[in-house]
């Protein structure tokens, strides 16, 4: 830090720069805490979904093979192509401790029997579960797109506010604190050297009375 003119109202301006960043300090402390409850919340609700989406994923699988082996390739290509569909897709933020991530918006993607594009009584229940079964799987991923896209922006925010909390409390705050203690010490050591002189002079005007006096 560039050294600054030991006067009384840098020593002023320090001091009261040294309490706005301890404020900021604190602030700062606070967010992170908040944005380490969030993370924790998160990475719950991120394990809860990855469990989940294991167990949904198992179960497509079987059912997938069970079709296969009963109506072959042909029979589940064909009711592929005809349930074939775009599904809308959106991102959209939130903030959070001012802290922005985007949020996955969709469409529902678990649909009627009725509505997957193919006659269903020209196909059977095998190929039917399977596709129910793989819009379960399609849709916990959309769903954990979300949350682990949180998950992630919050880890980053976490270690920047980290950053910053110890540039301020090992480098910049103990800088200003330093320099306050030496203006003041400066300060000090001026009173004294001018209360030194003042009474030399006083001194010096008491020994001049007394010679005149004589």
């Amino acid at each position: 830090m560039e050294t600054i003119g030991r006067t009384r109202m840098n020593l002023l301006l320090l001091k009261r720069q040294v309490e706005v960043t301890q404020r900021g300090l604190d602030l700062l402390r606070s967010k992170r805490e908040a944005l380490v409850r969030e993370f924790f919340a998160v990475m719950d609700r991120v394990a809860e979904s990855r469990g989940q989406m294991e167990a949904v994923m198992g179960q497509a699988l079987t059912t997938l093979t069970l079709a296969l082996g009963m109506e072959g390739r042909a029979s589940l290509r064909s009711a592929g192509y005809a349930a074939r569909r775009t599904l809308p897709i959106e991102l959209t933020e939130r903030n959070v401790w001012g802290v922005r991530f985007p949020e996955v918006q969709y469409a529902p993607v678990l649909r009627a029997l009725d509505a997957r594009g193919y006659a269903t009584s020209g196909v059977s229940t095998h190929i039917d579960e399977t596709a129910r079964r793989f819009e379960q799987v399609l849709e916990l991923i959309l769903r954990s797109v979300s949350v682990e896209l949180r998950l992630k922006k919050l880890g980053t925010e976490v270690k920047k506010v980290t950053r910053r909390i110890n540039a301020l409390n090992e480098v910049i705050i103990p800088a200003l604190t330093r320099e306050v203690r030496q203006i003041r010490q400066a300060l000090e050591e001026r009173e004294r050297e001018d209360l030194f002189r003042m009474k030399r002079f006083k001194r010096a005007g008491e020994w001049r009375g007394v010679r005149g006096e004589r």
